[in-house]
């Protein structure tokens, strides 16, 4: 430590050393001779009387160039532990894998609930959301119950469960009614991925909307889009060991890899409008519960509508 003027000079104070610590570091890399004193009241910054305008502008400078910094924390407060409408998840889709394979109150529900574009296209709006329930082997089931639950219950926590099971709902049936647009008439296609990958792109769109309006860095603000884009990349574009956590023609067993990409953009689109509307923090938690309600609404009334 540089020797000080005789009567010094005192340029900071603060309750902890680490303060003055910090700025005497500036200090010295300037060349600035300073001393940090402690006492029972604190801990003080000087420095020599002749030195004094220099060390003040340069710690002035220091203190602006560091405004907001460290940056907020990203922790956002914890809606929902998801737990409930997880119970509901597993459940519904766990029920209906023998009663889509083996019909149930002399219904086909296989026939009457797959995704089948043409059917889509003249009406049958319903497949687009029965068909989110039904799977064709339990490899199929399995993924997508482990694979679903796994970012329902993390979107909870953020959106709330309403909003995430909602958001499900709607982005699997939005992507399957734009993958009915865009495939073949004669395309089929089950299961629950449709919806899963939604939920992944809602989670991912909306997170990005948060961190913007903390004014992070580009790269932190954009690390939950590009993440979401690996995990399709990575889970969503097929390949025999990805069959599992793939939406699967309903006649082939081939991974649809276009109800992957639609369903997640669905997500991505809901997110961003969440984000914007500020949603989470909007929606308490008796419109959390209705919002949970007509999701679980949704599906009832889309197989009232299939086995009528």
């Amino acid at each position: 430590m540089t020797d000080v003027h005789p009567i010094p000079l005192e340029i900071f104070r603060s309750p902890s050393k680490k303060p003055c610590a910090e700025r005497a570091l500036v200090l010295q890399a300037l060349g600035i001779p300073h001393q940090v004193l402690g006492s029972a009241q604190g801990f003080t910054l000087v420095v020599p009387d002749e030195v004094g305008e220099r060390a003040a502008r340069e710690l002035a400078l220091y203190a602006s160039e560091n405004v907001g910094w460290p940056p907020p924390r990203l922790d956002a407060p914890m809606h929902s532990n998801g737990l409930l409408g997880l119970l509901v998840y597993v459940i519904t889709i766990v029920a209906l894998y023998p009663i889509g394979r083996s019909g149930l109150l002399n219904h086909d529900w296989w026939s009457a609930g797959r995704l089948e574009a043409d059917r889509v296209l003249d009406g049958e709006w319903w497949r687009t959301i029965t068909a989110l329930t039904l799977h064709g082997s339990v490899e199929h089931l399995i993924g997508n119950l482990l694979f679903g639950s796994a970012l329902a219950l993390l979107a909870s926590h953020t959106l709330g469960s309403g909003l995430t099971w909602m958001g499900m709902v709607l982005a699997g049936g939005l992507g399957n009614f734009v993958n009915a647009l865009v495939q073949s008439p004669n395309h089929t296609a089950i299961g629950a991925s449709t919806a899963v990958f939604g939920c992944l792109g809602l989670m991912s769109s909306y997170e990005w909307i948060r961190r913007r309006a903390l004014h992070l860095p580009s790269m932190r603000r954009f690390a939950p889009m590009m993440g979401g884009a690996a995990l399709l990349g990575y889970m969503g574009m097929g390949g025999a060991s990805l069959e599992a956590l793939g939406g699967e023609s309903a006649d082939l067993g081939n991974t649809d890899v276009v109800a992957h990409v639609t369903g997640m953009l669905a997500g991505v689109l809901l997110g961003f409008a969440a984000g914007k509307a500020h949603l989470p923090d909007r929606v308490g938690p008796r419109g959390q519960r209705v919002l949970a309600a007509g999701a679980m609404g949704l599906v009832v009334m889309a197989w009232i509508f299939a086995l009528a």
